[in-house]
């Protein structure tokens, strides 16, 4: 039947490579609308097809309570358009619909073959430790070393370029501890990225990462423990030896005070927020310029969405956390759940961006989401068919 040829096709062949080129594209792709080109041309517009003509194929995920809380955030937010302040700009409906797209490609992959998704993570892992090689090459001898690495391709920030990389540093940092197949070729890979991440300047991956280590320490729990360990306190007693007089001297760059001047502006609105895309003008004592960002995406979501909108926002990741705890025994979900925690985490000091087109933040939001998702229906599949096994034996 031509549906399943169509399925078939997609599965097998387009989802691996458009992945690749999706999660590798900010490194290669010369500017940010040419990479919202390459998305919707090789994996939103094609899962929409797919969905339109193999709508079965898709149902398993209406027994996933982590796709469930997305939809149900995603309609919420959605809906507050309606209550939003200023004029209506109702293209952002579409952005639910480029998030939700990308975590159906990502569950059919997984769903048809868990070891090729596992792959085109990888592979695009590999990619990001040897753009990062080019991007020092580059930053210190084409351009000469500016204050803070920028970056290059569709990166052009310091604080964004980290983004991207730290997903991948926090990938190679549980990948490391998950197993100890090649051990030696996942730590360079993991120093390489740190390496680069120290260069940007930004602060923000370095807190994430440490409460990595942290949720690594709790999540693993056994000898491996020493290994991570040994390999925090090398990696900050480098960072601080070579680049902590720069890191520290920005002390907390008036985040407190964005943040308080951000809660203030949310009491008049307080319950169901000022409604998606609401923009917010915040002004800091001290650097005498207006910020449109509360550098913190959980408050940026209640800014715009209340506490409703927060409370179902913080239930994505309450489940999400909940569940790797107990599938804590799984190398993947050791993997899944540390880069959706290092998107949590970073997200507590920058950004408000937290449904939007495909850019920087998804790095740290949906991207992390869509995997984690993908795994734990494998892992727990995998799990009560032992279990049935286990009695059936019994």
């Amino acid at each position: 039947m031509w549906r399943e040829r169509l399925y078939g096709g997609y599965v097998r062949y387009w989802l691996p490579v458009a992945l690749v080129l999706f999660l590798t594209g900010m490194f290669w792709v010369g500017d940010r609308s040419l990479y919202h080109k390459l998305y919707y041309a090789s994996l939103a517009f094609p899962t929409l097809v797919v969905l339109a003509t193999c709508t079965a194929r898709f149902t398993f995920l209406r027994r996933e309570p982590l796709f469930l809380l997305v939809l149900i955030f995603s309609a919420y937010v959605i809906l507050s358009l309606a209550w939003a302040v200023g004029k209506i700009d109702f293209s952002k409906i579409k952005h639910p619909l480029y998030i939700v797209m990308l975590i159906l490609a990502v569950a059919a992959l997984a769903e048809h073959d868990m070891r090729r998704l596992i792959q085109v993570v990888g592979l695009a892992g590999v990619a990001a430790a040897l753009s990062a090689v080019i991007t020092m090459i580059l930053y210190f001898k084409v351009s000469g070393p500016p204050s803070r690495l920028e970056g290059f391709g569709a990166l052009y920030n310091p604080l964004l370029t980290s983004h991207v990389y730290g997903f991948f540093a926090a990938l190679w940092l549980a990948a490391f501890m998950s197993s100890s197949r090649v051990w030696a070729g996942k730590l360079i890979m993991l120093m390489t990225l740190v390496l680069l991440l120290f260069f940007t300047g930004s602060r923000t991956p370095f807190m994430a990462l440490g409460v990595c280590f942290v949720w690594l320490v709790v999540m693993v729990a056994d000898r491996r423990i020493v290994w991570l360990l040994m390999l925090a306190a090398i990696s900050t007693g480098l960072g601080l030896w070579f680049f902590g007089a720069e890191l520290l001297a920005r002390g907390l760059s008036y985040r407190p005070l964005i943040w308080a001047e951000t809660w203030r502006q949310i009491m008049p609105a307080l319950w169901f927020g000022h409604g998606y895309d609401t923009s917010i003008d915040i002004f800091v004592p001290g650097l005498n310029r207006l910020l449109a960002d509360p550098h913190n995406l959980t408050l940026g979501v209640i800014y715009q969405t209340g506490l409703f909108g927060g409370l179902m926002w913080l239930a994505i990741y309450l489940y999400g956390f909940l569940q790797s705890w107990k599938m804590r025994r799984s190398g993947l979900v050791l993997i899944s759940s540390t880069l959706l925690m290092y998107g949590f985490v970073a997200g507590m000091t920058e950004g408000s961006s937290f449904m939007s087109r495909p850019k920087e933040h998804w790095f740290l939001i949906w991207i992390p989401i869509a995997i984690h998702l993908a795994v734990l229906r494998k892992v727990s599949i995998k799990h009560k068919a032992t279990k049935k096994e286990t009695v059936a034996a019994g």
